[in-house]
């Protein structure tokens, strides 16, 4: 059985405890802070209607608000967990370089299937069978969902295109991906050990957080995807750099459209057919088992330092 001697000696259930409490404190933390935000910035009073905060004149509040808010909510408390219950919380969080090319190029394919492959799965949310009182109150908070993003992704000018690759595309893949998979996945892990079920778990709540019925089956398997790069490579920045790119390709696309006046559709996927994501499924599916070998291949290559001699660094993955 696999032991951390990084840990500090806290139970993975104890540890769970921690990163919810502290989760809850950034949260708080982060409202108010977004509060403080719209008041020194604007020089008004919180409107009582959200939507009056969306307006584009508001665009540069907007950003800034959204940075502070999930730097607060999904990496700070991972980081003063991961401080509190261990020597090295870097080592422990996956910020490590411990990867080769040959990772990095099956990463970025894996990428290139995953726009298909969503078409598919967003088709798949669409038929799957409701009550109409269900769909009213999805369409609802779709709509509302696609207000907010209108109202942060104003792509009319470089400047403002660059500015939007750092909060909407590089900044939610470092926060999220800190959160998502450094501290959840990293603890179900230990907590069930079970790497699947604690992949499979850390995905659905990656998808729910998001709070789009529509785009919960694309955003579930991003999660799968995500969660088996970081638990088989080790390393954080990997996932980093594949949430970035997602994100930055959406964006760019936007960009282009933008500058030719031809917004309509806000994502990439809808412009495949569904046929597409079956094919693409399995091309994910063999290089995700590809990126396990690579993965046990090159670890071969860096002995644990973090756990007992004799132990299997990646625990039970075969």
């Amino acid at each position: 059985m696999l032991r951390d001697v990084n840990s500090k000696g806290t139970t993975y259930f104890g540890q769970f405890g921690i990163l919810l409490g502290l989760t809850g404190a950034g949260l708080i933390i982060g409202s108010l802070l977004s509060g403080i935000i719209w008041m020194m910035m604007t020089g008004n009073t919180i409107p009582h209607n959200s939507s009056e905060m969306l307006q584009a004149k508001y665009y540069k509040v907007d950003m800034v608000m959204q940075a502070a808010t999930t730097f607060f909510i999904f990496f700070l408390p991972v980081y003063v967990f991961a401080l509190i219950c261990y020597h090295n919380p870097v080592r422990f969080l996956g910020f490590n370089l411990r990867f080769n090319y040959r990772q990095v190029l099956v990463m970025l394919v894996i990428l290139i299937a995953t726009f298909p492959l969503g078409a598919a799965l967003a088709e798949l949310n669409k038929i799957l069978p409701l009550p109409m009182n269900w769909k009213t109150y999805f369409k609802v908070m779709e709509t509302e969902r696609e207000a907010q993003e209108a109202a942060l992704i104003q792509l009319n000018s470089i400047p403002k295109y660059l500015f939007s690759l750092l909060v909407i595309a590089f900044l939610p893949a470092l926060f999220e991906e800190t959160f998502f998979r450094a501290g959840i996945q990293n603890v179900m892990v230990g907590w069930l050990k079970k790497p699947w079920t604690a992949i499979i778990i850390t995905s659905l709540v990656f998808s729910l957080i998001h709070l789009s019925y529509y785009g919960f089956l694309v955003r579930f398997s991003l999660g799968i995807i995500l969660g088996a790069i970081y638990y088989y490579s080790g390393s954080l920045w990997l996932n980093v750099l594949f949430h970035f790119l997602f994100n930055g390709i959406q964006l760019t696309a936007l960009y282009f459209m933008d500058v030719k006046k031809e917004i309509g559709k806000t994502d990439i996927e809808t412009h495949f057919p569904w046929w597409t994501g079956v094919i693409a499924l399995f091309i994910v599916a063999y290089l995700i088992i590809y990126f396990i070998k690579l993965s046990k291949a090159q670890h071969a290559h860096y002995p644990p330092d973090d756990v007992d001699e004799g132990d299997n660094w990646l625990g039970d993955i075969s």
